[in-house]
């Protein structure tokens, strides 16, 4: 077992060596520069899918179809 004077020598050791953490130091870690904000994302872009495009002017029409419907019957 180390007797408290050990300890006390080797807690100063450790505060005065250059390379110590900066909890025992009492210094804060400097800052990161922020990053620049006109950075283009990593993500990938997907390209423009015909069949979903078709697919999206169908709903549209049968949405269109339906409404037309509702009303044609509803004045009849």
């Amino acid at each position: 077992m180390s007797s408290p004077t050990n300890l006390t020598d080797s807690i100063a050791r450790l505060r005065d060596r250059k390379g110590g953490s900066n909890i025992v130091s009492g210094k804060r870690p400097a800052a990161k520069p922020p990053a620049p904000r006109n950075k283009p994302s990593s993500e990938r872009r997907f390209a423009t899918d015909s069949f979903i495009l078709f697919a999206y002017i169908l709903l549209g029409i049968a949405a269109v179809c339906q409404l037309i419907l509702i009303v044609w019957l509803d004045i009849i």
